[in-house]
């Protein structure tokens, strides 16, 4: 009777085993399927963003704007071509089994293009900065009427950032020198301390 007892505890717990894990198997196929999605949409979304930044780039480098430094522009056609090379994905068809999935999750999982992502933003930037910086050197602050300002032709122009003259850097806005500003103000990455309208060191 004992004897009979034990096997059918076994006999119970080996069904509860077989019953818990085919309970668990869709669990873990589930789990599996969110795994490999989400870095599917990640890379999907890198690749989207890295093909915004490509047509702001470009847009910057064929702007035909003067840059105080020229290697920045070199650098920037650079990160486009890195980013055209590098920057590929193509969708994978979900594997059938769920070890092929895994497998192919921990290989997605490699694939990363924040490093391309980031040397073109930097690059972008830098062409911006510098052309900022040739603007701000050679825009030039006169008086006409008494209102001192970046002109053209005799008339104001719609110019805002920094501007030069013989007596300093000034903080030009919409054409006009605004002495009634004081503060920080970004250009050319870098940060400049404005007090009434003029750039301090």
């Amino acid at each position: 009777m004992k004897r009979k007892l034990t096997v059918l505890i076994m006999a119970v717990a080996l069904l509860c085993t077989l019953l818990s894990g085919c309970k668990s198997m869709p669990d873990e196929m589930a789990a599996a399927v969110t795994m490999f999605k989400d870095q599917v949409t990640r890379i999907t979304d890198q690749t989207a963003e890295a093909g915004e930044l490509l047509e702001k780039a470009q847009s910057v480098l064929s702007s035909g704007k003067p840059v105080s430094d020229v290697t920045t522009t070199s650098k920037l056609q650079s990160a486009i071509d890195t980013v055209k090379e590098k920057v590929k994905f193509e969708v994978p068809k979900r594997p059938p089994s769920l070890n092929a999935i895994n497998e192919k999750v921990e290989e997605l999982k490699g694939i990363d293009f924040t490093s391309y992502i980031d040397q073109l933003k930097d690059a972008t930037q830098g062409v911006v900065d510098s052309q900022e910086d040739y603007e701000m050197n050679d825009t030039l602050v006169t008086q006409e009427n008494g209102v001192w300002g970046v002109y053209e032709d005799g008339k104001l122009t719609g110019y805002t950032g920094l501007a030069q003259n013989e007596y300093g850097t000034w903080y030009v806005k919409a054409g006009k020198v605004d002495f009634t500003y004081s503060g920080s103000y970004d250009f050319a990455g870098k940060t400049f301390n404005v007090v009434t309208g003029e750039v301090k060191a």
